[in-house]
């Protein structure tokens, strides 16, 4: 092949590429934005409301208040910290600042879009580091494989339209290690700048990235260490972690002064006080099903690292099995969609994808060498090795997201929206109901107090340091999806957030093992409006009872 007949199809696969990208860029917007709006409601007094999800509103409530001159705190005066993703939550302060409740929540949503967009070119970028061996065809067909791969996984998808830092985290993840894989390539002092800076940022996003900073600093040294200008770049290695632990000492020593503890108040209600066997136990049981999802990809990706191995494929896929022991060690979670380990799927998928190209070309190469092509001269080596790549990506690509085709399919937030207008109504009665010394006891912390703006009392602890410290129920009262006793779920004292507290409004009167309702009888009223009903304290002086017979 002539050089200008190649430079000339290598301007064309470049077009091609960049062709498939805007076109899958503008289908997802499209896609996401009919996502927002069917997760967004119209209440009763006819405006639209958008949400997030339940702990993103918390943070929403933090980043309020915060930039209101309230302070970084969910209910004036008390200073606690009850989120664990700083970063986010300043960047929601932003939108709080500019925009009012509703619309703040939607710039934010908003801001998903562009983080999932942003992870699909980095992962992208990344996968360029595993297909140099390639032609440049073959080259543009992985990045835009692992392009659309990640921009459709559906759980990465809803964290980060649905408010929640896991779309920040791993962009920010994803950044880390691709300028990781720069310095070691080039050595150039700029490039760790990045790194740490990345790395850094995403720390403030949320601790655990500490993990994936930590194997990707082991990468840099493997790489420092082997290379020929060893103090130069030892230096470059020093200063930059440096610069990291200045973002790790920074947010303890800012958390310890301003709420008086080193750790958030979700690192006492999450992790104290269920020994480790059981929340071990309670991990495996969480994450089966995650695995039985990915084992087809993972047992790929596998053997892609262990075949013609290189150090740049063990630090993605080391990242990815971490991920898997920090859910474990960590007891698992509350939630559907697997919010801490969807951060560590586009690192598998990078593999995966190029595992598939790399075995098609040794499946072609083993053909060649028995003489199929002789002896079968119909055998195609193009059908050979695309078919062996179309029917690997595709059965990947089913395995991981067979649970979520039909949410890809009708762009719909998996919860549905039929209790989010009863909660958007709920606060606009509040509201009106109520004057501001009113108190909510919530379960659901999250919408109804931001919306509402009333002080509110977190019956699960996350804002409360008195049930942030209380044993867990380890009874089996509190369990789900493969757990005995669910994490962040299992702390909880409804006869001191009830019985002593008496907030005006009450959510439930009943959780785990505790039921206050027939002490509740006497003490609160039930009162019904259209579509629900709320539970008012008898004779509070901060509910409006005039106003009762207009609702009714």
């Amino acid at each position: 092949m002539s050089r200008k007949k190649y430079e000339v199809m290598n301007k064309t696969n470049a077009r091609l590429e960049q062709a498939i990208i805007l076109a899958l860029s503008v289908c997802f917007v499209i896609w996401s934005a009919a996502f927002i709006y069917q997760s967004s409601a119209i209440a009763m007094d006819g405006k639209r409301y958008f949400t997030l999800f339940d702990d993103a509103m918390i943070s929403m409530r933090y980043a309020w208040n915060f930039s209101h001159g309230v302070g970084l705190v969910w209910n004036p005066g008390e200073y606690i910290q009850g989120y664990s993703n700083l970063l986010m939550t300043l960047l929601m302060s932003l939108s709080t600042l500019l925009f009012d409740k509703a619309t703040a929540v939607l710039s934010i949503q908003i801001c998903g879009i562009f983080f999932m967009l942003a992870i699909a070119f980095t992962s992208m970028r990344i996968a360029n580091h595993f297909s140099q061996g390639e032609s440049e065809q073959r080259q543009s067909f992985i990045r835009a494989t692992v392009f659309f791969c990640t921009l459709t996984y559906y759980p990465l998808i809803f964290w980060s339209l649905l408010g929640m830092e896991t779309g920040l985290q791993t962009l920010l993840c994803l950044l880390g290690v691709l300028s990781s894989l720069n310095y070691v390539k080039h050595r150039q002092p700029r490039t760790m700048l990045f790194v740490s800076v990345f790395f850094g940022l995403a720390y403030l996003t949320r601790n655990d990235t500490l993990i994936v900073a930590a194997l990707s600093w082991l990468y840099i040294l493997h790489g420092v260490v082997r290379s020929e200008a060893r103090n130069t770049s030892i230096m470059h290695l020093w200063s930059g972690m440096g610069l990291y632990a200045l973002f790790v000492i920074g947010q303890s020593v800012f958390q310890y002064s301003y709420y008086g503890e080193p750790l958030p108040n979700t690192y006492y209600l999450k992790l104290t006080g269920m020994p480790l066997a059981d929340r071990v136990s309670n991990g495996i049981g969480y994450i089966k099903p995650f695995l039985k999802d990915m084992l087809f990809i993972l047992a790929v990706s596998s053997l892609y690292v262990i075949v013609n191995y290189r150090k740049e494929k063990l630090l993605l896929f080391a990242i990815a099995i971490a991920a898997i022991g920090y859910q474990i060690f960590i007891g698992g979670e509350a939630f559907v969609f697997w919010r801490m380990l969807a951060p560590s799927v586009p690192f598998v998928l990078i593999l995966f994808v190029c595992a598939t190209v790399a075995f098609a070309n040794t499946l072609l190469n083993t053909v060649k060498a028995n003489n199929y092509f002789t002896r079968y001269p119909r055998l195609s080596k193009k059908w050979i090795t695309d078919g062996c790549i179309v029917s690997l990506l595709l059965m990947g690509f089913l395995s991981i997201n067979i649970d979520y085709l039909r949410w890809l399919y009708i762009a719909r937030i998996a919860e549905g929206t039929k209790g989010l207008v009863h909660s958007i109504n709920l606060s606009l009665i509040i509201n009106d109901l109520t004057t501001s010394d009113a108190s909510l006891g919530m379960e659901h912390a999250g919408l109804v107090p931001y919306y509402s703006g009333r002080k509110a009392i977190d019956f699960l602890g996350k804002c409360d340091r008195y049930i942030a410290h209380l044993p867990p129920d380890l009874s089996g009262k509190i369990s789900w999806r493969g757990m005995y006793s669910v994490p962040g779920h299992n702390k909880y004292d409804l006869n001191y957030s009830i019985k002593t507290l008496q907030p005006t409004y009450v959510e439930v009167f009943k959780w785990g093992s505790q039921d206050v309702s027939h002490w509740a009888m006497d003490k609160y009223v039930l009162i019904n409006f259209p579509g629900g009903g709320l539970y008012l304290l008898k004779d509070s002086p901060a509910v409006l009872w005039n106003k009762l017979s207009k609702l009714r």
